[in-house]
């Protein structure tokens, strides 16, 4: 793997995003965001997004369109000697502090709103990508509980159960062995609630890898999540029950 490939891992990407409902030039330019991360603008780049924002879900559209390009520019600056690695990392958390400024706006939760659970499961060491997916989540009504990097498949199916939640996630934006990955995902499904869609995204497996994820829905982009828990969650419960015994009969 390139060091460009490692970099953009940890941070949290897995290549470049698909085109959402709008363009990356009338949200926010990736440009402008490498600026503000490289001189720790949190707060400036939070005010930026919410302007952006015309709907809290609309929150998914600009990561896939403009913070998770920008970071992956981050590492390319890197590989290309533009950066420093201490300067790619002060990027990484002013972004993490960009999301915990963000938190406060997207929570749309109810006590009564479903959750979800989720991370970076077992070899996983992302952080970034998996506060993204809460934040998007979160955005929509879910109320999303983030365990963070490295969570054991046992570990994340007990939260699941104890929380009684209605959708796991994983980041798996990194795997030195893709034999461990699919076993370990694999684990969490039969471990975690049947009733429960197991979402997993972050670019990280193969397509080989994906494919052998029995049970398990494999999303492209954030707006594909977001898109796929309102229609088979939130809003239309026997297409929800279709649709999950579809993809846990492979």
């Amino acid at each position: 793997m390139s060091s460009l490939e490692s970099l953009s891992k940890r941070i949290g990407l897995g290549g470049v995003t698909k085109s959402g409902p709008k363009e990356t030039d009338e949200i926010l330019q990736s440009d402008r965001i490498v600026e503000l991360l490289r001189s720790r603008e949190a707060g400036e780049l939070r005010t930026q997004v919410l302007a952006a924002c015309e709907a809290p879900s609309d929150i998914a559209t600009i990561i896939d369109q403009s913070l998770a390009p920008a970071m992956w520019r981050v590492g390319t600056m890197w590989q290309r000697g533009e950066f420093q690695l201490f300067e790619a990392n002060l990027c990484m958390d002013t972004m993490l502090r960009c999301i915990y400024l963000l938190e406060p706006h997207f929570q749309v939760c109810t006590p009564q709103s479903m959750k979800a659970v989720g991370g970076s499961l077992h070899q996983g060491c992302d952080t970034v990508a998996s506060k993204m997916v809460a934040l998007c989540l979160n955005s929509i009504g879910i109320d999303a509980i983030d365990l963070g990097p490295r969570v054991p498949a046992d570990e994340m199916a007990a939260a699941s159960h104890a929380l009684d939640t209605c959708l796991v996630w994983c980041n798996s934006t990194h795997w030195d062995n893709q034999s461990d990955a699919i076993s370990q995902h694999l684990l969490l499904r039969r471990l975690m609630p049947v009733e429960s869609p197991l979402l997993i995204g972050g670019g990280g497996l193969s397509v080989s890898a994906q494919q052998a994820l029995e049970g398990c829905r494999y999303l492209e982009t954030l707006a594909d999540m977001v898109a796929f828990v309102k229609t088979v969650l939130l809003n239309d419960e026997p297409q929800r029950n279709t649709l999950f015994s579809t993809t846990m009969a492979g």
